[in-house]
């Protein structure tokens, strides 16, 4: 299960539709360095945003099976809490295709963020003021996946469209730095693994701070005029 969730975080980056090459740039264009990359705000932006939405993602994965279990629940039911996450995430993603078509990508970003954020305050707070059910739990993780589902594929091409000659190199240095932010979540998580629900939604909570910062990091980097057109061709793209 975890297996498949991690190769449906994946799935944005491998549906990318690589975009012919101006005959015209062969062999103009200096090869690019990962620190190139990550000086860019458009691109450093948004990366941060997938990482942290992922992390959040991965701090849930690492956590639930302690928590479900403390609270009862048989391993069944665990691998089954799985489910509705796992169609809301696909949900999200199929949802934001459609929406695409009639709206632009970089609108409809921050909403995404703002429901992301309320995802993440209801957990902390149901897990924290309240006496916790499994129904209380999935509802706003779920909304949280759902939101996850969407936002992937915006802030993927934005992310890659700064570097259209250096896509394959932007690409895995992006799933790298996700990856390498879902480890930290679920080392943390694993840390405090003694109290799983505080510690799982602690971390969780977090991100949000992390995915805000991402955003105003890529949403300034407006300002810059090469950045603005990039920009524009990756609401096209997306």
């Amino acid at each position: 299960m975890l297996l498949a969730i991690t190769l449906l975080l994946l799935l944005p980056t491998l549906l990318l539709r690589d975009k012919p090459r101006p005959r015209a740039d062969e062999g103009a264009a200096p090869g690019i360095g990962f620190l190139q990359l990550l000086k860019s705000p458009l691109y450093s932006g948004n990366v941060l945003v997938y990482a942290a939405c992922s992390a959040g993602f991965f701090a849930w994965l690492t956590g639930s099976p302690f928590i479900l279990g403390s609270m009862g629940y048989t391993p069944n039911d665990i691998g089954l809490s799985y489910v509705p996450q796992t169609l809301a995430f696909l949900l999200g993603g199929f949802g934001c295709r459609s929406a695409l078509s009639r709206t632009n990508g970089n609108t409809l970003l921050p909403w995404l963020l703002v429901m992301y954020a309320v995802s993440m305050v209801a957990l902390y707070l149901v897990a924290t003021l309240t006496t916790p059910t499994l129904t209380t739990l999935l509802i706003p993780f779920c909304l949280m996946a759902l939101v996850n589902g969407a936002t992937y594929p915006i802030v993927v091409a934005n992310a890659l469209t700064p570097f259209p000659e250096s896509t394959g190199k932007a690409a895995a240095l992006q799933n790298t730095l996700q990856l390498g932010l879902c480890f930290v979540a679920s080392m943390l998580v694993s840390a405090y693994i003694a109290q799983p629900l505080l510690a799982t939604v602690t971390v969780m909570v977090a991100t949000v701070v992390l995915a805000a910062a991402g955003y105003l990091l890529q949403r300034g980097s407006g300002a810059r005029p090469q950045d603005a057109e990039h920009r524009q061709h990756a609401n096209s793209a997306s």
